[in-house]
């Protein structure tokens, strides 16, 4: 269905579409459909998907394809002159702001949804029965936000701003909903006011910037945007939204590098969309995500196999060692097998289980009319950790691929010769012990010139041979902890589980020592008796688990994060309330396309502090990057426990050209409160470009 409607949409070209073409793209459409698999079609039917007629479409002029086709192919929005106008020229003040407050605040409320009204006027009079303040009905509103649930968070976070418009936390993030709903123009004022009061605020700058892009301004769009880069180099939302009046002057590699920047800070895959129209892949080193804080955290090299044996002796010596060590090691892979095929089953029941929670939601999408929730496809982090976990791969084979040149090249050509020579000097020592034994001759023992010549043999074979062993043995145990880390943020834990019962698997088979990396054995020269054999080392693995877990708090639920999993829990009271996705067709949806969030402890009341802002290193937070189909990527920034983290963000990561410390590079179990003292900063990102807006 996806490839029929794709040829709805025309493919870019110097010219729109005449009427007559895209009729005939329309019937091309429709054999599509008519075509389509019945097995495709059969599963349609169960999600209760009807499928549309192209045939009796309304007729499109030539002059509103060519309208359409303008709008389509903008990179940043058109001037409205219009809306800029109605923003007042007189700044608002401490006496004025209130009036302001109620103007926007009874324009807009007549624009939500009769049940988002009465579903915010419950949560609203649950919040003032229990006490809340302003700060905490505030955090509410942002938090409802942050779910998804628009329509009522903009209501609530109206009214309180209309009953207490001191709170300039509150205020910052009323501005930045407007914003980010397509009300730029009554953004603004708040936005101006605030930045009288806390100069450089990236927070505050960033919105500024953002609200005048909305409104078609570039250059006071550029002006703000720039002001928030310089504070923050890798600012998420103001590097994102100047790349495109870079794209928009021309300048395509300094899009590239500032969507680049965004990512750093934070992924999305819209982010990584954009970078791929621009021409540019993602790589693992653009994106962050916690190094393995451990050089060997499955304790791989905790087992080591016996030595190879670079003498007769040893031979003797080492043959029972490594036939018990083998043993050994199957006997291990065995109970891990076993072990294996139960993570597998229980990995598979979890999966069906996810789709058929997916399967659920879909049809309660359907037959509601708008998103019931968001798809559980991949874990949160899964492409930027798949990035990291092929770099390793790609590097790893490549040093085993040098590793195996080296084995060939002296197995064809060295060893050859070795072989060649020891066959000849044996041959040789064989010919004179002849000639020596038998009746009435010397009948000396060769023994010991037997095994000297085989024991120079083997030192020169096995020990390169064991050389090489070891040089893979290394590489196959970064490789495993390395893809075995990544893989706790890119798999299900579940799934996380089988991937490490197979990498210990792996390891196992790799201490071996079977073909290429085999030894020469010899035997049959017992001159005197050999020297005991050391024995290899079998080691209990370590287990690899999430270090890594935050929490936020907020009066209407839960977000927690746990590496590869991210769960948001509501709170009971406003579940009965029939809290539901409100995503409006042409309202809030198509306006908002992205924000930041930061979480942290309340810094104070200082007049001088102001909003949160991404660079500020004051102490813990969680920030969440989010777009129109929810939480995109979580991170922590902040304090790093010493000795552990490498980043620290503020001025001394700025110095060094490093961004924020993310997703607690260093830091684990962080939980905040956003009910009892905490503070949310939305950081808005670009609005729709097409959408005029409430």
């Amino acid at each position: 269905m996806s490839t029929a409607f794709a040829q709805i949409k025309p493919k870019p070209k110097e010219k729109p579409p005449t009427q007559k073409e895209m009729e005939e793209m329309m019937k091309e459409a429709q054999k599509e459909m008519d075509n389509l698999d019945p097995e495709d079609k059969k599963m349609m039917d169960s999600l209760g998907i009807k499928m549309p007629s192209l045939k009796n479409t309304p007729k499109v002029s030539d002059k509103q394809l060519a309208a359409a086709w303008e709008i389509e192919n903008l990179i940043v929005p058109k001037k409205d002159d219009a809306r800029i106008n109605t923003i007042s020229k007189s700044p608002l003040t401490g006496s004025s702001i209130g009036s302001f407050l109620n103007s926007v605040n009874s324009k807009t409320i007549t624009l939500l949804r009769p049940e988002s009204k009465t579903l915010a006027e419950k949560i609203y009079a649950q919040l003032k029965s229990t006490g809340k303040n302003s700060d905490a009905i505030g955090n509410t509103a942002a938090g409802l936000w942050i779910m998804g649930r628009l329509q009522p968070a903009l209501y609530i976070m109206g009214k309180i701003c209309k009953e207490d418009n001191s709170n300039t936390d509150n205020l910052a993030n009323y501005a930045s909903m407007l914003s980010m709903c397509g009300i730029q123009q009554s953004a603004i004022p708040v936005l101006n006011y605030l930045n009288t009061k806390y100069p450089l605020n990236s927070t505050i700058l960033n919105n500024l910037g953002q609200a005048w892009f909305g409104l078609g301004d570039m250059v006071k769009a550029e002006k703000y945007l720039d002001s928030t880069i310089r504070i923050y180099a890798y600012h998420p939302q103001a590097n994102l939204t100047k790349s495109f009046i870079e794209e928009e002057k021309g300048n395509k590699t300094e899009a590239v590098n500032l969507v680049k920047k965004s990512i750093l800070h934070s992924y999305s895959e819209e982010k990584e969309e954009r970078l791929r129209k621009l021409g540019h892949k993602l790589t693992s080193k653009e994106v962050s995500l916690p190094k393995n804080p451990k050089a060997d955290p499955l304790n791989l090299g905790g087992s080591a196999p016996p030595p190879f044996p670079m003498s007769v002796d040893e031979c003797i010596a080492l043959e029972p060692v490594w036939e018990i060590y083998r043993r050994q090691l199957k006997t291990q892979a065995a109970t891990l097998d076993n072990q294996l095929k139960s993570a597998i089953k229980l990995a598979e029941e979890m999966y069906q289980k996810r789709i058929n929670e997916n399967m659920n939601m879909i049809k309660a999408s359907i037959n509601a009319g708008s998103p019931q929730g968001v798809l559980t496809m991949v874990p949160l982090h899964a492409t930027a950790a798949i990035l990291k976990q092929n770099e390793v791969v790609e590097e790893n084979w490549r040093k085993y691929g040098e590793v195996m040149k080296k084995v060939v090249k002296f197995a064809e050509g060295s060893g050859v010769i070795l072989e060649e020579q020891y066959e000849k000097e044996m041959e040789k020592l064989r010919e004179e012990d002849l000639e020596q034994t038998g009746e009435g001759l010397p009948n000396k023992d060769f023994c010991p010139k037997y095994k000297e010549v085989s024991d120079k043999y083997l030192r020169a074979v096995n020990g390169t041979m064991e050389s090489f062993f070891k040089e893979t043995l290394e590489l196959s145990k970064n490789l495993l902890n390395e893809v075995t880390h990544w893989q706790m943020y890119s798999e299900w834990p579940e799934n996380f589980e089988v991937k490490k019962l197979q990498a210990k698997i792996s390891w196992l088979a790799a201490l071996s020592a079977e073909s290429p990396f085999t030894f020469i054995s010899i035997t049959k020269y017992k001159c005197a008796k050999p020297p005991q054999g050391k024995a290899g080392k079998l080691s209990q693995f370590d287990d690899v688990a999430c270090q890594y877990h935050s929490e936020i708090s907020f009066p209407v639920g839960k977000m927690k994060m746990d590496c590869s999993r991210f769960t948001t829990e509501l709170d009971l009271a406003v579940i009965k309330f029939g809290l539901k996705q409100d995503m409006d067709k042409e309202t809030f949806a198509d306006q908002f396309m992205g924000c930041n969030v930061e979480v942290g402890a309340k810094i104070g009341k200082d007049i001088k502090v102001g909003p949160l802002s991404i660079e500020v290193s004051a102490g813990t937070r969680i920030g969440i990057e989010i777009d129109r189909t929810g939480v995109k990527d979580v991170y922590v920034t902040g304090a790093v426990k010493a000795g552990v983290g490498t980043n620290i963000i503020g001025e001394a990561s700025e110095a060094a050209g490093t961004p924020s410390s993310m997703l607690g590079l260093g830091i684990s179990d962080v939980s905040i409160d956003v009910g009892i003292g905490g503070t949310i900063s939305l950081v808005s990102g670009k609005g729709s470009i097409n959408v005029k807006g409430l």
